[in-house]
């Protein structure tokens, strides 16, 4: 099992207490990214979270580890320990991406399209600054370690992959310029 590194430990802190709007987001949806459903089958761990978090599946918190496509997939009953949560809970609804040159960019995530209003709705209603910033500095901390890296360009091709499927799901008005074709 991969150990959590300290580019790992250091990007959770990072998004500790931060989320993407200064009022509580899931009150505008009915906490639809926590709401286990056939919609949201679970978040992806990055390399060495799983580790942080076995000792949670094993409490009995809810939450369960299972291999999935690309990795370790997290699903939980839909309440957790928010100190708990796993990064791609933390960075949703942006994804911390890697273009071609190795630029981390925080975008959009389009897995989030389907649940997150904030995606939907993003031209009226901005995200907090700090957490763009946040997830950004917590991609280019993660690009410090090999294993997390990697996952995060694995993940920034699938992105790729999905903006040419999703018009307009895509657009990055985060970033100054577009990030893809």
């Amino acid at each position: 099992m991969c150990r959590p590194s300290n580019e790992l430990l250091a990007a959770l802190a990072l998004l500790q207490s931060l989320t993407p709007l200064s009022a509580d987001c899931g009150q505008v949806c009915g906490r639809r990214c926590c709401r286990p459903s056939a919609e949201s089958s679970g978040m992806r761990l990055f390399p060495g979270e799983a580790a942080l978090l076995r000792e949670a599946a094993g409490r009995g918190d809810g939450f369960q580890i299972n291999p999935a496509d690309g990795g370790l997939l997290l699903t939980c009953p839909g309440t957790c320990d928010r100190r708990l949560r796993p990064l791609a809970c933390r960075f949703f609804p942006l994804f911390p991406y890697v273009d071609a040159a190795g630029r981390v960019r925080a975008v959009y995530d389009p897995r989030a399209f389907r649940l997150c209003p904030l995606v939907r709705q993003r031209a009226h209603v901005p995200l907090r600054r700090d957490f763009v910033r946040a997830v950004r500095r917590a991609g280019r901390i993660l690009m410090g370690d090999p294993a997390c890296a990697a996952f995060l360009r694995e993940n920034s091709r699938e992105l790729d992959t999905l903006w040419r499927l999703l018009p307009d799901s895509g657009r990055a008005p985060i970033a100054r310029r577009s990030i893809h074709p």
